[in-house]
């Protein structure tokens, strides 16, 4: 699986595939009720392209995702594609992260190629796009890993393979403050529900340990590192010099606010912690849920609106924890 999107009433779990194809699946049994696109669908050139990212809406009422070919609008109660959003100056193949305002109709593309397009959901025009100054040049682009608006909808928050973290104004498209500093890029970010933390989920070069950075909204400084504990089964330690790095590739705060859940690459691990005390609470290894143990992902991760449930996408299923 490629893509997780949880509907805002909790009941829809979208699952983008590695194939092209979307459906909705009932998210209480796990089990698919409509194809809303078919993989042929997304065949060109001899190939698949598979979903990047899905997100609704916040009313529920539209599905956008994205994929190697293009960004795409769907009404969810009539099951319908009803726009394409295309950028003529921005090759739309790059869009791989998306964010719809939580209180506007306008939804955010990140690119590979530093951008950031906004637009309109209602129109279906392009209102702006965020270019980053030093990730894209004629001759490097660096590509926009994430992309979240924060809880009121005043900033976007963009994290960066140029290993940095960008604060914009959405209204003016002005960069606020940037976060520099970091040994490998953030995969993905999520704003606390009361809106006063960042997270990113990214990993330390040095220790190859997977982590999740706190940053404070109001000051822009770094308040936490979360570090994901080594886990092997006996006989099986690696030296850490010859470990890959592992990343925290998804990250998600409970609707609450209380916890903090990362998913690992390089383990198949589903990790959380208390936000307030910053200790782990409990992990979770997913190649128990896998057909083989050599499966290193549990990409991409979601948690439920009503925090009810943490979702993860296998190679070719998806796993579902009830949370406490």
């Amino acid at each position: 699986m490629r893509a997780l999107a949880f509907s805002p009433d909790s009941k829809i779990l979208a699952v983008g595939l590695r194939d092209g194809g979307i459906e909705f699946w009932d998210s209480r049994t796990l089990t698919p009720t409509i194809k809303l696109r078919k993989p042929s669908e997304r065949y060109y050139g001899g190939r698949y392209y598979g979903v990047r990212d899905l997100a609704f809406s916040r009313d529920g009422t539209l599905l956008a995702g994205c994929d190697g070919v293009s960004t795409t609008l769907w009404n969810v109660a009539a099951r319908e594609e009803i726009a394409t959003l295309t950028d003529t100056e921005i090759d739309p193949v790059k869009v791989q992260s998306l964010a719809f305002h939580p209180h506007a109709d306008v939804l955010a593309c990140a690119s590979m190629r530093a951008t950031v397009n906004l637009w309109d959901t209602g129109t279906h025009e392009k209102l702006a796009t965020l270019i980053d100054p030093i990730g894209y040049t004629k001759s490097q682009q660096k590509s926009v890993e994430s992309v979240v608006f924060s809880r009121d909808g005043s900033t976007i928050a963009t994290s960066h393979e140029a290993r940095n973290v960008r604060v914009w104004d959405a209204s003016t498209g002005e960069i606020i403050s940037t976060i520099d500093g970091l040994e490998l890029p953030v995969l993905e970010l999520a704003y606390s529900p009361d809106g006063s933390l960042l997270a990113g989920g990214t990993a330390s070069l040095s220790t190859r340990d997977g982590q999740v950075k706190l940053w404070s909204v109001d000051s822009q400084k770094e308040v936490a590192t979360l570090t994901v504990p080594y886990v092997t089964t006996p006989g099986e330690a690696i030296p850490r010099k010859e470990r890959i790095a592992r990343y925290v590739n998804s990250v998600q705060f409970s609707p609450d606010g209380e916890t903090v859940i990362g998913s690992v690459d390089g383990d198949p691990l589903i990790v959380r912690w208390d936000v307030s005390t910053r200790k782990l609470i409990d992990i979770e290894d997913t190649r128990a849920y896998q057909d083989s143990p050599d499966l290193h992902s549990a990409h991409p991760m979601r948690i439920s609106p009503d925090g009810t449930m943490v979702t993860a996408g296998l190679l070719s299923d998806v796993a579902l924890w009830k949370l406490p």
